[in-house]
């Protein structure tokens, strides 16, 4: 009898140890993919605000790439918004890293952690479609004013200040500014804390907290 409930608690003490392995290996893993998309998560920040900067390099001017039948005029045109570009191809490998693991972390973390990937993802692509946007509303900005030096009239007027207000608002995206008149940094900051919050719990927890 006895030997037949020693072996009853025997086997109760298996599996009760069973699922508590189970639940510290799950832990774990949960806290890896949190560590590992906080750590592409700040990465990303650094490397938006390394291609916001507001200075360009000569260096970094001359890797902008010229389009087929571009005019000389054209090209210096753009040269200083196509440097977010060349930039940003120096972090494209934790931009990709992040937008692959952002399906796993939906699946193993949840909503809110994959939303605050998205977010810091969105800043990005935000900033590098306002560069794009910016050479094309220069080239507005030029005609307009042109337009408006040839006859000036109250539409002339509203085309250029159109156009004016277009371009600061992509700048505004791509150059970095001191003060609290920076919509990007704003941004920005306002997805890393999403992100920090909720991986905080994931990345920090011991192993035994399993939230499954």
């Amino acid at each position: 009898m006895f030997q037949g409930l020693s072996a009853i608690v025997v086997a109760i003490a298996a599996v009760v140890g069973l699922n508590a392995w189970r639940r510290q290996l799950q832990a774990s893993k949960h806290q890896a993919l949190a560590e590992d998309a906080l750590s592409l998560v700040y990465r990303l920040r650094d490397a938006i605000d390394h291609m916001r900067q507001p200075w360009a390099f000569v260096g970094e001017m001359n890797k902008v790439e010229r389009l087929e039948d571009e005019s000389e005029e054209s090209f210096e045109g753009r040269k200083h918004y196509g440097v977010a570009e060349v930039r940003y191809r120096m972090h494209a490998d934790a931009a990709t890293q992040l937008e692959a693991i952002r399906y796993r972390v939906r699946a193993v973390l949840g909503d809110e952690a994959a939303s605050g990937v998205e977010d810091v993802l969105a800043v990005l692509r935000r900033v590098r479609n306002e560069a794009s946007n910016a050479v094309r509303n220069k080239q507005r900005l030029v005609l307009a004013a042109s337009r408006l030096t040839g006859s000036r009239s109250d539409e002339s007027t509203k085309e250029y200040d159109l156009a004016h207000t277009r371009l600061a608002e992509s700048e505004s995206w791509i150059c970095a500014v001191e003060g609290d008149g920076d919509p990007a940094a704003k941004a920005l900051k306002s997805a890393v804390a999403r992100a920090e919050s909720a991986f905080r719990d994931f990345a920090m927890m011991k192993p035994q907290r399993s939230r499954s």
